[in-house]
C-alpha cells in the first residue's frame, strides 16, 4: 500500500528548501543534466542510486516546470503497439511501486481509462489491438455500443459510439511526483541549479567538455538533454541534429461538482479529445487541434474553448452544464515516430538524449530514467534499443508536420 501523505516536519521542509536554493555552478560534474521536469529529476535519482557522485541538475526555472507541471497524467498500459504496451506495463509497474519506494504518496489511483471509437475502421483495427492486449497478458475488454453506454454513462446522448475498450489503467499527480523526487534528492549528494540557464555546451576533440551556465561554467564529459520540448533548441547548442519538434497542447478545468465521470475517456475521431474526473470533482479536458503549428507557445487560447466545448458536448452532452474555471497550455516535445530519444549519440561523445516524450512523458520517463541510469554505468538494458537516438539520420528531413491519423503513428510504417 502507498503510505498516506506525510506530514513535513520544519527540518523536512528546510532541506528541500536548502536543495532549491539558488547557488553558484560547480566548477566540475560527472554528470550534467539540463532540465529538472520528472525526465531530469527521475534520472538524476536512480544515477544516485547507482553510486554516481557529482551529479548537477540545470534548470531554467523551477522543477516540474515545463510539460510536467501542465499535464494531466494519465498512466496507462494500453497502447497501440505490442512494443509500447510492454514498455508502458513495466512503466506503470514502476508507478505502483513509487508511493513505498520513495516514502510519498504520488497519488498514483487506478481510475480506468476507455478509449471511445466512432468509425467501423476504428472498430476492426482496435479488434485486433485488443487481442494484441489479451496476447501479452493487458486484459483490456472490448465493449459494442450498448455495453460503451453503459459502462460510460456520460456519453448518453451524445454521438452514437460504435465501441470502446476499457482497462484498468491509472492517473498519478504531477506535482506530488515532482515533490517525491525532490524529498528523494534532498538525501543525495545531487547539486541542483534552478533559475539557471544553459548559454552554450563546450566542445573539444574528445566530444563534450563543459556545459557554460549564467551562473557559471560547469566541466563535464556526459550532458544529458532532459529539457522536453526545448530539447531541439538545446541539442543545436551542441551542434546535434535531432527530428524533435514542440506542439502546444491546451487544457481546461471546471468547477468541482459531484462524481459522475468514473474513467478517464479518449477518442480520436473526428480529432483526438480526452476528459475525466479528478479527486477533487473537477472536470479537466482538452480537443487537438489537428492544425497546430510547431512552435513553443504555452498560452492557452479563446479557439482551444470553442473548439473543445464544441467537441465534447457532441460526445457528451451533460458535460455542457459545468462552468469551465481555468485553461492552460503545455508543450509536446513530438517525434517523428512519436517515440522518445533516450540513449547516447554518435554525433557527438558525451551527449545523451532523454526527450522526445511525444506526450507520455510522466509515463515514460521514472522507468526509462532507471534503465537510462543502468546504461549510463554499463550495462545495456534490451529495452531502451527501440529509443536509440540514432535511429533517425542526422540528414532525415523534418517537416514539423503532425500526422493527422493518430492511429497510423503507431500501427503503420515507421518513417525513419
Amino acid at each position: 500500500m502507498t503510505p498516506p501523505i506525510p506530514v513535513h516536519s520544519r527540518a523536512r521542509g528546510d532541506v528541500v528548501r536548502r536543495l532549491l536554493a539558488v547557488k553558484s555552478a560547480p566548477e566540475g560534474a560527472s554528470v550534467v543534466i539540463v532540465g529538472g521536469g520528472i525526465a531530469g529529476l527521475a534520472l538524476a535519482l536512480e544515477l544516485g542510486h547507482r553510486g554516481v557522485a557529482d551529479v548537477v541538475v540545470v534548470e531554467r526555472s523551477y522543477p516540474g516546470s515545463g510539460a510536467t507541471g501542465r499535464n494531466v497524467a494519465r498512466i496507462r498500459a494500453m497502447q497501440l503497439s505490442e512494443e509500447l504496451c510492454r514498455v508502458a506495463s513495466a512503466c506503470q509497474a514502476k508507478y505502483d511501486a513509487m508511493g513505498d519506494e520513495l516514502g510519498f504518496n504520488i497519488l498514483f489511483y487506478r481510475m480506468g481509462y476507455a478509449w471511445i471509437l466512432y468509425d467501423e475502421d476504428e472498430v476492426a483495427r482496435m479488434r485486433e489491438i485488443v487481442a494484441m492486449h489479451h496476447r501479452i497478458g493487458i486484459r483490456s475488454t472490448y465493449l459494442d455500443h450498448d455495453d460503451v453506454l453503459r459502462a460510460v454513462p456520460v456519453l448518453r446522448g451524445g454521438e452514437p459510439p460504435a465501441a470502446g475498450v476499457v482497462h484498468d489503467d491509472g492517473i498519478v499527480h504531477h506535482d506530488a511526483v515532482v515533490w517525491a523526487h525532490l524529498e528523494a534528492l534532498a538525501g543525495t549528494g545531487v547539486t541542483l541549479l534552478p533559475a539557471t540557464a544553459v548559454t552554450g555546451i563546450r566542445r573539444d576533440e574528445n566530444g563534450v567538455a563543459g556545459v557554460e551556465t549564467d551562473r557559471g561554467t560547469i566541466a563535464t564529459r556526459i550532458v544529458v538533454n532532459a529539457t522536453g520540448a526545448w530539447s531541439s533548441g538545446l541539442s543545436d547548442l551542441a551542434r546535434v541534429v535531432a527530428p524533435n519538434r514542440p506542439y502546444r497542447r491546451e487544457v481546461l478545468v471546471t468547477a468541482p461538482v459531484e462524481r459522475f465521470v468514473d474513467k478517464a475517456i479518449t477518442f480520436y475521431r473526428p480529432h483526438e479529445g480526452w476528459f475525466n474526473q479528478t479527486l477533487r470533482g473537477e472536470v479537466v479536458m482538452g480537443a487537438v487541434d489537428p492544425d497546430e503549428p510547431s512552435a513553443i507557445d504555452q498560452r492557452s487560447s479563446w479557439a482551444f474553448l470553442r473548439r473543445t466545448a464544441a467537441l465534447m458536448t457532441s460526445k457528451a452532452p451533460a458535460l455542457g452544464d459545468l462552468s469551465v474555471i481555468r485553461q492552460w497550455a503545455g508543450m509536446y516535445d513530438v517525434t517523428p515516430d512519436h517515440l522518445p530519444l533516450v540513449g547516447p549519440t554518435n554525433q557527438l561523445p558525451g551527449w545523451w538524449q532523454m526527450n522526445g516524450w511525444s506526450g507520455r512523458g510522466m509515463l515514460l520517463a521514472p522507468y526509462l530514467a532507471q534503465l537510462l541510469a543502468a546504461r549510463m554505468t554499463g550495462e545495456e538494458p534490451e529495452m531502451l534499443a527501440m529509443f536509440d537516438p540514432d535511429r533517425f539520420s542526422p540528414e532525415v528531413e523534418v517537416t514539423g508536420e503532425q500526422d493527422r491519423d493518430y492511429y497510423r503513428r503507431y500501427t503503420g510504417p515507421t518513417r525513419h
